[in-house]
């Protein structure tokens, strides 16, 4: 158990989505990641048109330092964004950007994540990687 990441690009604002694909996947290859899959999003609604490629990255307990590493080098990147940081061991959501917070999770449990962001305590680990994200 340890931490999955998300990570998104918009697809039209890039001109190679398979080389930067690689790019992230690499990065996260050399941080010793677990597990790395790709999926993309299109949504055609009024107010939002989403056209991303969504990145997802497993990193296991032992290896925060090569984490907080890869969120620092996706975060130096520019068109790269950090969607989530689920804490797999905890089962909880440690980071969500606001577009997911949003649009994408039920009402319900968005309210449930900004009462207790406000309220929990931080691990060392967790104000590592919320450091490495902010």
């Amino acid at each position: 158990m340890g931490y999955s990441i998300e990570v998104s690009f918009n697809v039209l604002k890039n001109g190679s989505v398979i080389k930067l694909l690689e790019d992230v996947k690499e990065c996260a290859e050399k941080c010793f990641c677990e597990d790395f899959y790709d999926d993309y999003e299109f949504e055609n609604k009024s107010q939002f048109q989403r056209r991303h490629c969504i990145i997802s990255v497993s990193f296991p307990q032992s290896k925060l330092n090569n984490m907080v590493e890869f969120l620092n080098t996706i975060k130096k990147h520019g068109g790269l964004y950090v969607e989530l940081v689920y804490d797999e061991t905890n089962h909880s959501v440690l980071y969500v950007s606001q577009y997911f917070l949003t649009q994408k999770m039920d009402k319900y449990a968005a309210k449930k994540f900004k009462i207790e962001k406000r309220e929990r305590s931080y691990s060392e680990h967790e104000v590592m990687i919320l450091n490495a994200i902010n």
